[in-house]
């Protein structure tokens, strides 16, 4: 059965839903509720089923059906000693509840802090000794990868496993038991993806939260058609998640909320779900390019939207490729955004017909002010490279029990999150690295997300790679690790190739070259170079360990006993 279109707003219903000042993330329900004339109309459909208060599995949900089930949660958590500020973590299997634990939270005055299911036990365990939470939700399987660490946790008072409840009994909450919040009102905790350090617990306010939410319904949506389905395949408990579903839900839009797939689950899903845009990070849509589809399999898709880090283009190009001929072209809409930004703040538009425009990430979206800082807060020319630098409503109030690394990430009035970028003249702004990650080489600075889009564009053999800080004896050098689908690739021959497209970009060269199984990833998809250049911080040592490694160094010479590491 198809979803239905009926609460879907039109464009004037939405820019008057937007104008509510009062609406915020601990009313959310309530408020899309009061704004829509059908919310009895299911238009939520789930990836993976909840329990409802019946006991239940149940897919698709309309807002009072959403509603009633968060009530009931709210009314529980009441009854269990939760009151205004208190933190209560929810860790769980990847799916649609972490949104509902939010709503019941958010309502009551508390603060969900939602783990990402994939994070292994010291992520989880460190972001609930940062958070202090008095109640742990959690299933089964979540609560054993935490262990012995529960009992460390010195101000939580119970742990209740989904496995022995998974719903509440049906319950109504009462008007006294709804929390009034001011603007700046904690509603949630939403942790950084860890990619440069231990993950940051992220503060979303009622104000902040319906931010970018709220400014969407202002715009024209490309992605709004006549019987279009969103899908949005994210991490359930991500602020990209969280974030995308509120706009859903006060605009009454088709929507599934999938989870985190790999390359093959979400081929699935869209066979399955048949949607007119996919929503998801840029590790799906390198998993996507590097399988071998069957033809047409894509072609429900008009619109690819990321957020978080760029997509290389590459990649892009690979994923707009599979549209068949006779179709009219898909988009890439590549959004650039971080937990802390609180809503993408620059878009960049592709198509198969766009000029190559190594990362560029097109221009601000609105919804934040946008700038590249120097280092002492002043703004940089153009095509200087800087920080990047966000202010507006969306962005995070800081880490929770963390002022030093909130006031350090605040630099001229701005949020900056840590990327590098420069912007042209006609205000086009282009992401070079991460400022952790840029590689100070004898031949100067290498950007490593600038180095690998080259070697992802020119060297058609690798299919996907990072480029790192290495150190030999006392120098920093460029070291790029690769994945191939060509059987036996030569790394010698992929060296030679990569340091030639490279040296024409007037980039630094690779010391060495190494071809792996998989570029390590985070929770959220994202390159862990930190646990490369671990890995290469002494690369004469590295490089006479040969066993089970096939790499190459930059004179040509290819170590021993080359092998596909086990």
């Amino acid at each position: 059965m198809s979803l239905s279109e009926k609460a879907l707003l039109t464009r004037q219903q939405r820019r008057q839903f937007a104008a509510n000042d009062e609406v915020g993330g601990g009313n959310l329900l309530s408020s899309a509720i009061a704004g829509n004339p059908h919310p009895e109309a299911a238009f939520i459909r789930s990836g993976r089923p909840l329990t409802n208060t019946a006991g239940d599995q149940q897919t698709d949900f309309s807002l009072l059906q959403l509603d009633q089930l968060a009530q009931s949660w709210s009314v529980w958590y009441l009854e269990k000693g939760v009151r205004p500020r208190d933190r209560v973590a929810v860790y769980m299997q990847d799916f649609f509840a972490y949104s509902v634990h939010y709503y019941a939270l958010a309502q009551i005055g508390a603060i969900a802090v939602l783990i990402n299911s994939k994070a292994p036990r010291e992520i989880a365990a460190s972001l609930l000794s940062q958070t202090g939470p008095v109640g742990l939700y959690c299933d089964r399987a979540h609560f054993d990868v935490l262990g012995e660490e529960v009992g460390n946790l010195a101000d939580l008072r119970w742990v209740q496993l989904a496995d022995e409840l998974p719903a509440p009994p049906a319950n109504v909450l009462p008007a006294q038991g709804r929390w009034r919040h001011a603007p700046d009102d904690p509603v949630s905790i939403l942790h950084s993806s860890g990619t440069t350090g231990r993950p940051k617990p992220v503060i979303q306010t009622h104000r902040s939260s319906v931010a970018g939410p709220r400014f969407r319904l202002t715009q024209d949506d490309p992605t709004l058609v006549p019987g279009g389905v969103m899908l949005a395949a994210l991490p359930q408990s991500h602020l990209g998640s969280i974030h995308y579903m509120t706009y859903a839900i006060f605009g009454g839009t088709p929507i599934v909320p999938l989870y985190d797939p790999s390359g093959p689950e979400l081929v699935a899903a869209i066979r399955e779900h048949r949607p007119a845009s996919v929503m998801a990070f840029g590790h799906a849509c390198s998993d996507l390019a590097a399988l071998d589809l069957e033809p047409g399999v894509l072609d429900s898709v008009n619109q690819w939207v990321t957020t978080a880090d760029a997509v290389h283009e590459a990649h892009q190009r690979k994923l707009l490729a599979q549209r068949s001929p006779g179709l009219p072209p898909a988009a890439f809409l590549d959004r650039l955004g971080t937990t802390e930004l609180g809503w993408a703040v620059l878009l960049k538009v592709r198509t198969l017909a766009s000029e190559r425009n190594d990362r560029c990430v097109g221009k601000p979206v609105g919804v934040s002010e946008v700038a590249v800082l120097r280092k002492d807060g002043t703004e940089c020319g153009v095509n200087e490279v800087g920080l990047l630098g966000a202010r507006g409503p969306a962005i995070t109030a800081g880490y929770w029990n963390n002022a030093d690394t909130t006031y350090r990430s605040r630099l001229g009035g701005y949020w900056t999150p840590g990327d590098m970028v420069y912007r042209d003249k006609d205000d086009n702004f282009y992401h070079v690295d991460r400022a952790v990650d840029t590689i100070e080489t004898a031949a100067g600075p290498g950007y490593s997300i600038l180095m690998e889009e080259t070697l992802l564009s020119d060297v058609p053999e690798i299919q996907d790679c990072a480029v790192v800080a290495g150190r030999r004896d006392t120098e920093v050098v460029a070291v790029g690790v690769v994945t191939s689908d060509v059987d036996d690739a030569d790394p010698r021959t992929l060296l030679k190739q990569a340091n030639e497209a490279l040296r024409s970009a007037g980039h630094p060269e690779l010391a060495l070259l190494e071809i792996v199984d998989s570029v390590p990833v985070g929770v959220t998809g994202k390159v862990l170079k930190r646990e490369l250049r671990r890995r290469y911080c002494d690369l004469s040592g590295y490089t006479e360990d040969s066993a089970g490694k096939v790499f190459a160094v930059a004179s040509g010479a290819l170590a021993e006993a080359p092998a596909w590491q086990a």
